[in-house]
């Protein structure tokens, strides 16, 4: 996987829960993602937890992300010392 550094954290909204994992395998001690739209909008995080409380409830690995997403990550801006949520 040749992409920027954060490029890798990247998944685009829609994405399945297979390609979540793929790219969760991955990144290993990395493990998180940042779920954005086409226009790059963040709309969530994903982990490793959050797959597998999705599967626990009975989501396939073929459903889409969407639906098993943290929608209100917290972040830091570059430059900036405060956590925010979205």
């Amino acid at each position: 996987m040749d992409l920027k550094t954060y490029d890798k954290h990247l998944l685009q909204k829609g994405s399945s829960i297979r390609d979540a994992l793929k790219r969760l395998d991955y990144l290993a001690k990395d493990a998180i993602l940042f779920i954005v739209t086409d226009n790059d909008k963040l709309v969530g995080s994903l982990t490793d937890g959050d797959v597998r409380r999705g599967l626990l409830k009975g989501c396939s690995i073929d459903d889409i992300v969407d639906g098993i997403i943290q929608p209100s990550p917290r972040y830091i801006r570059k430059g900036e010392h405060n956590i925010d949520r979205k």
